[in-house]
């Protein structure tokens, strides 16, 4: 995208990129400014023994101006340091079905969300819509590398095209 200021909504995905529960199931970071965070949805099924948290049902995610919504969230683990019982930092974070991200004014919408921690990329699939503001870009699948800073857009799973509609800054040059 051309503007600048949309460019930072991509970066919103590095937010959800940091959703991990290192410590347990309180210790999640969605926000890049942190803060406590509230989870919910109608069950929460832990397997221990595969490192997983599965939240299912109306899933909700906030802290402090972000949120996830999904039909479903699961966070895949690593084991803990020492091999210790519980659950180690986030591995793989896959949120599935009405995915919907919300971070200040940008908005990313989708049908899957996954974020993989060894590559430090997040992948977000589907009918992608992606807003700020007025600015709106779509495609099928979203590639962003957080720690890269590199975001592509593509349409290739439709043969369709990837479409934006950019509204300029009002703001004269300096």
């Amino acid at each position: 995208m051309a503007s600048g200021h949309f460019l930072r909504l991509v970066a919103g995905l590095a937010a959800m990129a940091a959703l991990g529960l290192s410590g347990g199931i309180a210790q999640a970071q969605l926000s890049q400014k942190g803060g406590p965070v509230a989870i919910g949805g109608d069950d929460l099924e832990l397997l221990e023994g595969e490192r997983v948290q599965l939240w299912t049902g109306r899933v909700e995610v906030l802290q402090d101006d972000t949120r996830l919504r999904a039909d479903q969230v699961r966070m895949i683990h690593a084991p803990k340091p020492g091999g210790g019982a519980g659950f180690g930092e986030v591995d793989r974070i896959e949120a599935t079905g009405n995915l919907y991200f919300v971070q200040g004014n940008q908005v990313i919408r989708g049908d899957k969300a996954v974020y993989t921690r060894a590559d430090d990329t997040m992948i977000v699939t589907g009918d992608v819509i992606v807003k700020q503001g007025e600015n709106v870009m779509t495609g099928n699948r979203l590639v962003y590398n957080v720690s890269a800073g590199r975001t592509t857009m593509d349409a290739a799973q439709s043969k369709g095209r990837v479409r934006a509609v950019i509204y300029p800054d009002n703001k004269p040059a300096q």
